[in-house]
């Protein structure tokens, strides 16, 4: 029996009609499942979002030492329960992904990954959840519409605000291209899977330009202006003077990241020289003076940013407000 069948047959035994709105749509392909399972560190804890049937779970625990499935929908509890019986590796909480403290669920030290097919409505708020998260890798299925815009630059009319916050916070790229055939039942688009890498903090810190953007998505939520986090992030900067010792756990992502992001950095594109204090022409390197607020206002200014977007709050800007402001910054750091 093809796997299309088996997972009918399961929900038909439990008397369940799937939910368009929960985005439950099953992978049966088992090339994608299997890319899936290959990007499981030998050893480590995965945390899936998005369980369904369990089938895809049980690929993951292969080569996994522990894995926690999420899963929003609880009629799919006997059959969840039966895989856990059947594997003590695996264990399963029913709840909403949003809600979840990820990072309660990995010890220190520990080598965590994430692996998540997601409806298109919580990506946004879902990708806020891995800012900062110790894990090694995230592994995403996304519908390829939503998957491009991960991949925009700032000069597209598609650059938003998941652009920016996946080039700022990690490095992508692309597993697998996948038809809508390949789920059951099928869904409107094809999907993409992408592997997304955190950068380790000291590598965004020498990055003037995504050391702003990162300040500005930790501040998201918060009612304070644009123009006013960034005179906070350049002043925060300046008194840093640069990052300290990598963390073991930092150390070990950083280990872990693919081959495409280090030939970048061997190229330069990360300019990790930088000393993170000179963020305009009034900073004078460690032990220098510290960039004022009147002196870190002078630097926005001059960053050419208009006041229609320095004036909201970032949670409230829209995606054309996004692409002119790190148009603006990343210029600015060009020249």
């Amino acid at each position: 029996m093809n796997r299309e069948r088996i997972i009918a047959s399961q929900l038909e035994a439990e008397g369940i009609d799937l939910s368009e709105r929960l985005g439950q749509h099953f992978l049966i392909d088992e090339g994608v499942i299997n890319v899936l399972a290959a990007t499981v560190i030998e050893g480590s804890k995965v945390i899936e979002v998005g369980s369904g049937i369990g089938h895809v779970t049980e690929a993951l625990a292969q080569r996994a030492s522990s894995v926690i499935g999420i899963e929003i929908d609880k009629r799919f509890q006997p059959i969840l329960g039966g895989i856990q019986e059947k594997n003590p590796r695996i264990r399963f909480i029913f709840s909403d992904a949003l809600r979840v403290q990820f990072g309660s669920l990995i010890g220190r030290d520990e080598v965590a990954q994430i692996v998540a097919n997601l409806p298109f409505h919580i990506i946004e708020p879902f990708m806020h959840k891995l800012i900062d998260l110790p894990i090694s890798s995230a592994v995403l299925m996304l519908g390829d519409n939503v998957a491009r815009e991960f991949q925009e630059s700032e000069t597209s009319m598609n650059f938003g605000k998941l652009s920016l916050l996946g080039q700022t916070f990690f490095d992508s790229r692309v597993l697998a291209q996948v038809p809508k055939e390949a789920f059951y039942p099928q869904p409107r688009t094809d999907a993409v899977v992408i592997e997304f890498t955190p950068k380790d903090r000291r590598e965004i810190e020498a990055n003037p330009a995504d050391y702003i953007f990162a300040y500005l998505f930790r501040k998201a939520g918060k009612f304070s202006l644009v123009i006013n986090d960034m005179k906070q992030a350049l002043v925060d900067a300046s008194q840093r003077g640069g990052g300290g010792d990598l963390s073991k756990r930092e150390s070990h992502r950083r280990d872990r990241s693919n081959v495409k992001r280090e030939l970048r950095q061997m190229l330069g594109e990360y300019n990790c020289s930088r000393d993170i204090s000179v963020f305009s022409n009034h900073g004078r390197g460690r032990g220098g003076a510290i960039v004022s607020q009147a002196q870190a206002l002078d630097v926005i200014r001059k960053m050419g940013i208009p006041e229609s977007v320095l004036g909201k709050p970032f949670f409230r800007l829209d995606n054309q407000d996004i692409r002119v402001l790190a148009l603006s910054v990343r210029e600015f750091y060009s020249r």
